[in-house]
């Protein structure tokens, strides 16, 4: 009988043989890819006709399977350990490269890019990554006579890590011709990328379990006033929050009072039970300063609910123009935050 262990040694030589050396550009990589899939099913079908009965006795033999740079293909990229943003924004219209986002890319991250700041993820995209380059090629060229704005809003960048530990950047912004830029070639539409990967990143989410509590920074009072554009972070998912209100109009102090799991869980009922979206104009009295929720969801998303009115009224979601009007449960509880705030 064959011995079990020259046996898996003898299927792991032949199997990394079919491998080819890593290439060094990610449209290389793609097709080497393809290739080494190929030739590994070929491989792995005629080890398998041969060691039949040695199988039997041995049991589960690996097919984890190993690049040339030695990481291993069939392990998913954890989300929390794939490349991280770069330290400030990549000027995309000076990069050289192809003209779109090559597939092949084992993550992707949503990053800031210029103008107004965004809200950045803490985990990345490492399933469906070639589904937002789709969505990043699938855009129109930019042409001269294009539709453009004059505000100012938030910019954003998605960074795709290929297996070589290239990367390429796709530069967007959600304001004036909303153009995404890679290798400077400009497309327009930066909220279609956009928003699949918030889409996506949602979907892998459901499929995974958050990172550890203890992992997570304490609600900061002093971000209170910056924009949290990425709707990632929602209300009802908060796990942990603070009571703010500024201590002086337009100043950087703030009076903050805890809220304890079980006035939050009561919070929250009471938005689900009170909120109504496509709210409309409100008409209320709005003398500062008003007060905020802030706080942190299970993926450490922040989470800004901001009173719009002096007596109530907090906005749940700009986008859909859903508001909160606390019940009596709620106000008490608010009431008591405000008088305990320091």
């Amino acid at each position: 009988m064959t011995d079990p262990d020259r046996t898996e040694d003898w299927l792991r030589e032949g199997l990394a043989g079919a491998v080819p050396d890593p290439p060094g550009t990610p449209e290389r990589a793609a097709t080497a890819r393809g290739r080494a899939r190929r030739a590994r099913r070929r491989t792995t079908i005629m080890a398998a006709a041969g060691v039949v009965a040695t199988l039997a006795v041995v049991g589960v033999v690996s097919t984890s399977l190993r690049d040339g740079s030695g990481r291993d293909e069939t392990a998913p990229t954890s989300p929390f350990d794939a490349p991280g943003c770069p330290e400030k924004p990549v000027d995309a219209r000076t990069q050289v490269g192809p003209d779109h986002v090559p597939d092949g890319a084992i993550s992707v991250r949503l990053c800031e890019g210029d103008a107004v700041p965004i809200d950045v993820p803490r985990d990345a995209l490492v399933t469906q990554v070639d589904d937002v380059a789709a969505a990043v090629n699938g855009l129109e060229l930019a042409t001269p006579d294009r539709a453009c704005t004059q505000e100012l809003g938030p910019g954003f960048q998605l960074v795709f890590t290929y297996p070589d530990d290239t990367s390429v950047v796709a530069a967007g912004g959600l304001y004036g011709c909303r153009d995404v830029i890679v290798h400077g070639v400009e497309r327009t539409g930066a909220d279609v990328p956009w928003e699949r990967f918030i889409e996506l990143l949602q979907s892998q989410r459901e499929q995974m379990d958050p990172p550890p509590a203890s992992t997570l920074e304490p609600p900061d009072c002093a971000r209170a006033g910056t924009p949290s554009t990425t709707p990632l972070g929602r209300p009802q998912d908060l796990v942990a929050a603070v009571y703010c209100a500024e201590d002086v109009v337009g100043s950087e102090a703030w009076r903050r009072a805890e809220i304890t799991p079980t006035d939050l869980a009561a919070l929250l009922t009471d938005m689900r039970e009170k909120s109504r979206a496509n709210a409309g104009y409100v008409d209320c009295d709005v003398r500062p300063p008003l007060p905020r929720i802030v706080g942190l969801t299970a993926w450490g998303d922040r989470v800004d609910v901001r009173a719009q009115c002096t007596g109530g009224w907090f906005e749940l979601d700009a986008r859909t123009n859903t508001v909160w009007s606390p019940g009596d449960r709620a106000r008490t509880i608010l009431e008591r935050l405000f008088a305990e705030a320091r």
